[in-house]
């Protein structure tokens, strides 16, 4: 049985590693927009104008939220979970609105820098199409050069769009919208962070939406066996290793 105590020990070796390098990163977007009157910052009810956090999201402009100086994913890590919250959203009327969001690879320098507070990174806002009306369903982000990047594809993903967030009216409700990013997305996101360090999301609102900011949160554990599977594997190991001594005996 001895001979277990090295084996065990040599387990425990494996176990701790995994165990200290799973971590999460939480980023906050700064604010881009205050809350056009305080007394109304209370969610669902009819006249909520966003919270104190708010990013500006005005169906004139589109957005990039620039995120710089991300840690590399070390070797032997991924990114097994990546999310976006925008926080008590709610469409401003009760028009056919839509929210378009993108991730980009490249950091846009056009448009013009938000004056901003607090957060994470930094925000521009770029001019969208003159002719753009409310609820045409029209994506700046989908192949405008202008936003830092070329056409959608590879360096430019469109993660979501969303029709109608929250409409005011009588049945108002503002709350937490959370978008979930799959397994494709999670390794293009890796594949940014590792070029450069650099990540950015696009906005592009087909209207206004009141919100109380934007949270973005990935998670990174080992890209091998979790500690429980290791934990099994040893225990099958040394049920092995007992059998045969008892048989030797």
């Amino acid at each position: 049985m001895k001979k277990l105590f090295p084996f065990a020990a040599t387990l425990i070796m494996l176990i701790l590693p995994a165990l200290a390098f799973a971590g999460t990163v939480t980023l906050n977007s700064p604010t881009t927009a205050g809350n056009t009157n305080s007394s109304t910052q209370a969610t669902n009810q009819s006249s909520y104008n966003g919270g104190a956090g708010q990013f500006d999201l005005d169906h004139h402009n589109a957005y990039a939220w620039n995120i710089t100086g991300l840690a590399t994913i070390p070797a032997g890590q991924t990114i097994t979970s990546a999310q976006l919250c925008f926080k008590n959203i709610s469409n401003w009327d009760t028009n056919a609105n839509v929210l378009f969001v993108h991730l980009l690879n490249t950091v846009a320098t056009g448009g013009t820098l938000m004056s901003s507070s607090g957060g994470n990174g930094t925000v521009r806002f770029f001019q969208d199409n003159a002719n753009d009306a409310i609820g045409d369903g029209d994506d700046f982000l989908a192949a405008n050069a202008t936003f830092g990047t070329v056409a959608q594809g590879t360096d430019n993903i469109k993660l979501a769009q969303y029709n109608n967030i929250a409409m005011a009216g009588s049945s108002f409700t503002a709350g937490n919208l959370i978008y979930n990013f799959d397994a494709s997305q999670l390794q293009s996101l890796q594949n940014f962070i590792n070029a450069n360090g650099n990540i950015a999301f696009g906005f592009d609102p087909d209207c206004h939406y009141w919100n109380n900011g934007i949270t973005f949160t990935y998670v990174t554990a080992p890209s091998v066996p979790e500690p429980v599977s290791m934990l099994l594997l040893g225990t099958g190991l040394a049920g092995l290793y007992v059998r045969r001594r008892r048989q030797r005996t």
